[in-house]
């Protein structure tokens, strides 16, 4: 009986301290992104701002904090404003695919490597092979098909273009795709 209640007390403790180690993991892991928010966003208060904006915008997608301060970063630092517009556009065109977290990627990808120019097919086809009928509303909006997109696509105002016109088609295509998702059991764990 007393060698039962020693490893009762002994399981415990274990579990109590592994959970304390998974805690101390996770809050050294926020504060390093809170740390990258500060330095893109250029103060400790913005980084703030941005981390609590990020926090909450996470709560109502199927994306944690850490995958939605990765393209906050990366869009934020190649120009872009990370508006929750923006976000909810890349979040629920994810919400379709079967490879969410990669078409969070790619759409960051994209965007932050077209605000440069050079926009051509291969950044495109990184969402298209995600499932995404990139080309299809490239043309609808912007009457350009794949090949004529290469070429425009190589100039700073057309890569511009093409952005603007990706982003109002596919906030058009898949708006709502992000809350029919929130029901989804594996959106429930994350």
């Amino acid at each position: 009986k007393k060698s039962v209640f020693n490893l009762k007390t002994a399981l415990l403790g274990l579990g109590a301290g592994a959970l304390l180690i998974s805690i101390a993991r996770i809050s050294a892991r926020f504060e390093d992104l809170r740390d990258s928010l500060a330095s893109v966003t250029g103060s400790i208060e913005n980084g703030k701002q941005a981390f609590n904006f990020i926090s909450d915008f996470a709560t109502r997608t199927q994306f944690g904090v850490e995958e939605l301060t990765r393209s906050f970063i990366t869009l934020k630092a190649s120009g872009i404003e990370p508006t929750e517009k923006l976000l909810r556009v890349f979040t629920d065109t994810a919400a379709v695919t079967t490879d969410q977290l990669g078409t969070l990627d790619a759409l960051t990808r994209v965007f932050s490597r077209g605000v440069q120019g050079g926009l051509g097919l291969e950044e495109l086809n990184m969402i298209a092979d995600r499932g995404v009928p990139v080309f299809k509303i490239l043309e609808k909006e912007i009457g350009k098909t794949r090949l004529e997109l290469s070429e425009f696509g190589k100039t700073t105002e057309g890569a511009s273009i093409i952005l603007n016109a990706l982003q109002k088609g596919l906030s058009e295509t898949f708006t709502g795709a992000t809350e029919k998702k929130l029901d989804n059991l594996s959106v429930a764990f994350s």
